[in-house]
């Protein structure tokens, strides 16, 4: 016999995910136990219990989230209530430092679930035998622009294109891995891909979710040299310094 049944609903779900390297795969769910929240701004009953999915969010407000049903639950008891949206914004890290640390800021509540990319920290980055491309960026000054956002297209002959992503850490160093990248055949017309180079900063951002575009170096000189992309070419198999032409690191202009 059940004399009460405890009905317990979250207001949201927030999945931390793997985002580096190739993309338009399956990506791997970070372990939320790993990881440091710090919240800015959330409702003062807010409270985050994390998984291995992910990080829920319960709220005691309003009180249907919250119910206990004299004997056994019917299937109208388990319909959550009404919720207004509230705002959760904050930070989170990795306490392994294999991702990079990013703010995060989203409207909350109706469990509408949310999707959140980490990037690895070139401690966190490996490279296989597809290769990969390591550097730093930097504004004409040398100065080194953190947390920027590398998005490579590389377009293997005869092939669909590929996209992988990566985010320079709080010095403005990347690493880049190319696994998936498909090795060079036999009969290959030339020993480099023809790739597309673009990329995402701003002073002081740490939210690669608004990032704007960036301008970076290519050839040419003054203002004509940056442009929005940058033409490369990529060794399949081979692990190279990713860099504007003719210095030792991409060149940016915030836009």
């Amino acid at each position: 016999m059940i004399v009460e049944t405890l009905v317990l609903h979250a207001s949201d779900f927030v999945e931390w995910l793997d985002a580096s390297g190739v993309q338009a795969v399956p990506r791997r769910t970070v372990p939320a136990q790993a990881l440091e929240l710090r919240l800015t701004q959330a409702p003062s009953d807010l409270k985050l219990i994390h998984k291995s999915a992910g990080t829920a969010l319960w709220r005691r407000e309003p009180e249907g989230l919250c119910l206990v049903i004299d004997g056994e639950a019917m299937p109208a008891d388990m319909v959550p209530p009404d919720e207004a949206l509230f705002a959760v914004a904050g930070e989170v890290r990795d306490r392994a430092g294999i991702f990079l640390p990013r703010r995060f800021a989203f409207d909350a509540g109706q469990r509408s679930g949310h999707r959140l990319r980490l990037f690895r920290s070139p401690l966190g980055t490996r490279f296989g035998r597809a290769g990969g491309l390591y550097g730093r960026t930097v504004l004409e000054d040398g100065t080194p622009v953190p947390w920027a956002l590398l998005e490579l297209r590389v377009t293997p002959p005869l092939a669909t294109p590929l996209d992988f992503v990566a985010q320079s850490d709080g010095h403005g160093e990347f690493r880049l891995s190319l696994e998936r990248l498909p090795a060079l055949t036999k009969d290959a017309p030339a020993t480099t891909y023809p790739a597309t180079l673009k990329l995402r900063a701003a002073a002081g951002g740490t939210n690669p979710d608004s990032l704007p575009e960036a301008r970076v170096r290519g050839t040419g000189s003054g203002n004509a040299a940056f442009k929005t992309e940058l033409k490369v070419d990529i060794a399949p198999g081979r692990i190279a310094t990713l860099a504007s032409p003719g210095r030792d690191a991409l060149v940016l202009r915030f836009s």
